[in-house]
């Protein structure tokens, strides 16, 4: 699955599931291989937008976990029911 690349500034968020890294969709059903993909990254006119929507999810259902891309595919943030995720070049610790 490729990371949607997107207008200037805009985000995308990939929703997945904390205990087990499945991938889910808009309205949180499991995404399978060979869905559209077009249903899995939200997007969102800004980080600040993107933001609120991870941290919001993961209060209201911890089971989910939040990751945020920039408008150039890039990982931003992951965000989890213990907060924001720490990495370290992009291995998590």
């Amino acid at each position: 699955m490729d990371i949607p690349k997107l207008e200037k500034n805009k985000c995308s968020v990939l929703v997945a599931e904390y205990a087990t890294g499945n991938v889910f969709k808009h309205d949180l059903t499991v995404f399978l291989n060979g869905q559209n993909e077009d249903e899995v990254f939200k997007i969102f006119d800004d980080f600040t937008k993107a933001q609120d929507f991870a941290m919001t999810l993961v209060t209201e259902k911890p089971q989910f976990e939040c990751s945020i891309f920039n408008d150039a595919g890039q990982h931003l943030i992951t965000y989890d029911k213990t907060g924001e995720r720490k990495y370290n070049n992009d291995r998590e610790i």
